[in-house]
């Protein structure tokens, strides 16, 4: 593994969260909005874009944080 690695993954993982939450407000004003096939569309691509990038960011997470590897 390059010394590279953990600060691409900071950086993903920053990247994704900021996406989780620009589509947690697409989501909300797409769940607020009156019914129709535009606000399904807008429903459906940002909670899809939100829960792609929230898992992502949190297996990122847990692979930096991860447990400490136990000494020999």
């Amino acid at each position: 593994m390059s010394a590279a690695a953990p600060r691409r993954a900071r950086r993903w993982f920053w990247a994704l969260t900021a996406t989780a939450v620009c589509a947690s407000g697409v989501l909300y004003e797409g769940l607020r909005a009156s019914p129709g096939p535009g606000a399904a569309l807008r429903v459906l691509i940002s909670g899809l874009v939100l829960a792609a990038s929230a898992v992502q960011a949190a297996r990122i997470f847990a692979a930096l944080v991860g447990r400490p590897r136990p000494s020999r």
